[in-house]
C-alpha cells in the first residue's frame, strides 16, 4: 500500500485523474464481462422447451419460457413468436428492430471503456510534459547540484507515461475481448432466430397440408 502511495506522490497530480480513469475502467469491465456471460448463456435448451410449446400451438407458454430467460438472445425469440402470425417479410423487419433495440444494451458502456483507453496515455504524456517543465524549472533555478528535484521531474515523467500506457494497454485488450462477445452474442441471436423462424414456417406448412 505504502508503494502505491509512493508512487501516487512521486507521478505528481496527473496521476489522479490516471486513478479514475482505471477505477472507471475497472467497473465498467467487471459489469460488462458479468452482464454478457449471463447474455451468451447457451440457448440450445430454451429452444428447445420453445419448440416443444410451439408444437402444441401454445404460443403463450413459448413467450413465457422466453420472458423467463435473461438476455438478448431470450427477448428476440419472444419477438419472433409474437410476430408469428406475420407474413416474413414483416417478422423479419420486427425481428430486426428487436436486435437494434438489444445491440445497445450489449454494448453499453464499451463506448466510455474505448474513450478511456484512448484518453489515458495521453493523460500520461501531460504527466511527461509537466514532469519535464519541473525539471527545467530546476535546472533554469541553477539548482543542477540538487539530486532530489531532478530526480522528482524525472521520476513524474516516467512514472506517468508508464501508467498511463499500462492502463491503455491491459483496458484495450479487456475491450476488445469484450467486443468479440458482443458479436458472438448477436451471432447466436441471428442463428437462433432463424432456426426459431423456419421451425414456425415448417409447423404451419404441415397445418395447412393437415
Amino acid at each position: 500500500m505504502s508503494a502505491i502511495v509512493d508512487i501516487m506522490t512521486k507521478g505528481g497530480p496527473v496521476m489522479w485523474p490516471l486513478l479514475l480513469c482505471s477505477i472507471v475502467a475497472l467497473a465498467i469491465t467487471i459489469e460488462r464481462f458479468y452482464s454478457l456471460s449471463r447474455a451468451g448463456a447457451d440457448p440450445e435448451k430454451l429452444i428447445g422447451k420453445v419448440k416443444d410449446a410451439l408444437k402444441k400451438k401454445d404460443y403463450r407458454v413459448a413467450v413465457g419460457y422466453c420472458e423467463a430467460t435473461p438476455g438478448p438472445v431470450a427477448a428476440a425469440l419472444a419477438t419472433a413468436i409474437d410476430l408469428h402470425d406475420l407474413e416474413l417479410e414483416e417478422l423479419k423487419e420486427g425481428v430486426n428492430e428487436a436486435f437494434l433495440k438489444e445491440a445497445p444494451r450489449m454494448e453499453r458502456g464499451l463506448p466510455i471503456l474505448s474513450t478511456l483507453v484512448t484518453v489515458a496515455p495521453l493523460l500520461g504524456l501531460l504527466g511527461t510534459i509537466t514532469g519535464l517543465m519541473k525539471l527545467f524549472s530546476v535546472i533554469a533555478g541553477g539548482h543542477i547540484g540538487n539530486s532530489e528535484q531532478l530526480s522528482g521531474g524525472i521520476a513524474e515523467a516516467l512514472i506517468t507515461t508508464a501508467t498511463g500506457l499500462t492502463i491503455a494497454i491491459i483496458f484495450m485488450i479487456f475491450h476488445n475481448l469484450l467486443a468479440a462477445r458482443v458479436d458472438r452474442i448477436i451471432n447466436q441471436m441471428e442463428k437462433s432466430v432463424t432456426e426459431l423462424v423456419n421451425f414456425m414456417r415448417m409447423e404451419g406448412r404441415a397445418d395447412v397440408s393437415n
